[in-house]
């Protein structure tokens, strides 16, 4: 994507690169600070943000989006087929 020129010569692309600079610089920060500063979950209770936690929710954010882009592609795949069957037919 980049084909060695740089992030900061794809238009749109640096807010991006930039928010994903601050996300992983907090992630980073929560996992070092867990043991002396609480961080609550989702059901509002305590939750240590280790290696292992931070790995499972990437990999669970990773399968969801493969799902769904999959899905995605399918439904474009079956529309495609549907125009062209459509055009062949005339």
């Amino acid at each position: 994507m980049l084909n060695g020129k740089g992030a900061s010569l794809l238009d749109g692309y640096m807010e991006d690169l930039a928010t994903d600079r601050i996300y992983r610089l907090m992630i980073s920060q929560r996992m070092r600070h867990s043991d002396r500063v609480e961080i609550l979950g989702e059901t509002g209770l305590p939750i240590r943000h280790t290696p292992e936690l931070i790995r499972d929710l990437f990999e669970e954010e990773l399968a969801r989006l493969l799902r769904e882009t999959a899905a995605l592609l399918i439904r474009w795949q079956l529309r495609r087929s549907e125009k062209r069957g459509r055009s062949v037919k005339r």
